[in-house]
This record gives C-alpha cells, structure tokens and sequence, in this order.
C-alpha cells in the first residue's frame, strides 16, 4: 500500500498500483485497510525501539573498552 494516508484523506487508496475508491469497499476491505494502518505503525515503532537499542550497546561497548583499557588482561 502507498501513500496511505494521503490517499485515505481523498478516499481512495493506492493498492498494487491501482487506485480504488474507498466507498466501493466492503467492510472487511475497510477494516483491513485500518489492520494495515496499525501494522505499519507499530512495524515504525519497533523498528525505532531496535534502533535506540542498538545505540545503546554500541555506547555500553564503548564505555566498556574505556574502562578496560587500564586494566591487564589475563590472555
């Protein structure tokens, strides 16, 4: 799906590169297309969440390697 919601405002959706009337759907269409809406949401929300994580380790290991660079290994 594309351009959901500037399409939704117009009420169409672009879908497969087709454009469809949003009226001309079934209910089942329309709530799929709600479904799809709060995937795509919580798809972003995650992907920012793996992204703060990752900064996060990669600032620990950074921290760590500060930390350990005084200290004698054993090997």
């Amino acid at each position: 799906m594309e351009n959901q919601e500037d399409n939704s405002k117009k009420g169409k959706i672009k879908f497969e590169d087709k454009e469809y009337s949003l009226d001309s759907l079934p209910k089942e269409g329309k709530d799929l297309i709600g479904g799809l809406k709060a995937a795509e949401a919580q798809l972003r929300m995650h992907e920012d969440t793996l992204k703060l994580i990752s900064i996060s380790k990669a600032k620990m290991i950074g921290d760590l390697k500060k930390i350990l660079e005084n200290i004698e290994p054993l090997s």
